[in-house]
């Protein structure tokens, strides 16, 4: 489960951090290619995780709906927590702090 969490949080983190401003006014299906290979990595995720064939070569077993669900609920924690840390910076300091034009 904690492999899956891992990899999951990163995929999903990615398309966090490709704007320093909110996804949720840039817009979350803008970048086709990164989408695409979070839906890749995804995919070749759950297949290590749920092919009984290949599931022993990472030492890695099945997981429950439960698993599943808290495994993904962990994964896309970062957007809120980003999300959340960009409005901060942006209320603290009055700008967008990472933009690196800003300078």
């Amino acid at each position: 489960m904690a492999f899956v969490a891992l990899s999951m949080i990163e995929l999903v983190h990615s398309i966090n951090v490709r704007t320093e401003g909110s996804i949720f006014k840039v817009g979350i299906f803008k970048n086709k290619y990164l989408l695409g290979a979070l839906a890749i990595g995804a995919v070749l995720q759950i297949i290590v995780v749920s092919v009984p064939s290949i599931a022993p070569i990472f030492g890695a077993v099945p997981l429950n709906a439960t698993q599943w669900t808290t495994t993904m609920l962990i994964a896309i924690s970062p957007i809120f927590i980003m999300e959340l840390q960009k409005k901060l910076n942006e209320v603290k300091f009055g700008r967008v702090v990472y933009n690196m034009q800003n300078k």
